[in-house]
């Protein structure tokens, strides 16, 4: 399990822990696993129909995941329910930022 302390005593701003997303018995990505620090700048990259935007749909509430957990702090943001998740993403000041390149 990635939950846990870094960068001294500081908790990640945000943990995922084994996040498998799916629609239906389509598994888009399985067993995800990563920890986003505190003033991180975290990239999303890849292919078209790669799961990026489901990933931040995971992230945001919009889609309940398959498996795992998601953690905002030491908040478990995947068994709150939605005015928690509304106030969750308040508290923490979580910003998402979508970057796009020139090239097409």
């Amino acid at each position: 399990m990635l939950r846990g302390l870094t960068n001294g005593n500081q908790q990640p701003a945000i943990t995922v822990n084994h996040l498998t997303m799916a629609y239906g018995s389509f598994v888009l990505m399985r067993d995800l696993n990563f920890m986003i620090n505190h003033g991180d700048i975290f990239i999303i990259m890849g292919g078209s129909g790669s799961g990026k935007s489901t990933l931040l749909r995971n992230l945001i509430g919009l889609n309940e995941p398959a498996g795992g957990e998601i953690f905002y702090g030491d908040q478990n943001f995947t068994k709150a329910g939605l005015a928690k998740r509304q106030e969750v993403l308040t508290r923490v000041g979580v910003c998402f930022r979508v970057a796009r390149s020139g090239a097409r």
